[in-house]
């Protein structure tokens, strides 16, 4: 091959090179898209109708994101997500916590309860749990929204972490004085209140709309 022609088919395999990252970045799916496959167990705009799946419409970006990346990587357990995790990339995850974040947060229907139960769980929770589970669970910078979850999903989650199938002290997204105070504050609600007090904090949070 001449050098002239030669040089000719770099450029070209340069420029289609390029061309072809921007394309396949251009095209990557939009967030509602990559989204669509999560509302099989998160419900419509994640908004759950499961009893074994929270509610993601509205959770912060952030703990999606961080919470998808440590599925992904297997440093937190999972049935499921882990699987689902791995398919995608860093940017798609990013895109899916960031739609989900800005969906409307919906309950379908109230779940039973017993308003003795919910009203000690309101006052333990503000007690021990409201300085990161803030606004009754309804709001947190960095941690999920609590309010209006699915019973089972937050006595599942609960059982998890007190067995250490949750393991609070290997969670990055922590600080080592967030993680102390967590586990803590779980002791004090099982050793001071016990089941009864376990099951009134899951009740509280159940009941709100």
């Amino acid at each position: 091959m001449r050098k002239s022609a030669w040089k000719a088919a770099l450029a070209a395999g340069l420029l289609c090179g390029v061309f072809g990252a921007e394309t396949a970045q251009a095209e990557m799916a939009s967030a509602a898209m990559l989204s669509n496959t999560c509302d099989a167990c998160h419900g419509p705009n994640g908004n759950s109708y499961g009893p074994a799946s929270p509610s993601i419409a509205g959770m912060n970006a952030y703990y999606l994101t961080e919470t998808m990346t440590r599925y992904a990587s297997g440093s937190r357990p999972s049935t499921i997500m882990g699987r689902i995790a791995r398919g995608y990339t860093e940017d798609e995850i990013k895109a899916i916590a960031e739609h989900f974040a800005a969906q409307k947060p919906e309950r379908h229907f109230a779940q039973d309860s017993d308003a003795q139960a919910v009203e000690l769980g309101q006052r333990l929770t503000r007690d021990l749990c409201d300085s990161c589970h803030e606004d009754d669970g309804y709001a947190a910078e960095d941690y999920p929204i609590l309010a209006g979850q699915m019973m089972p999903y937050l006595r599942n989650n609960l059982a998890d972490f007190e067995s250490g199938m949750r393991d609070l002290e290997n969670n990055p997204t922590m600080s080592a004085k967030e993680r102390r105070k967590k586990i803590r504050t779980l002791q004090d609600l099982r050793d001071k209140h016990g089941a009864a007090g376990v099951e009134a904090v899951v009740q509280f949070y159940g009941s709100r709309r």
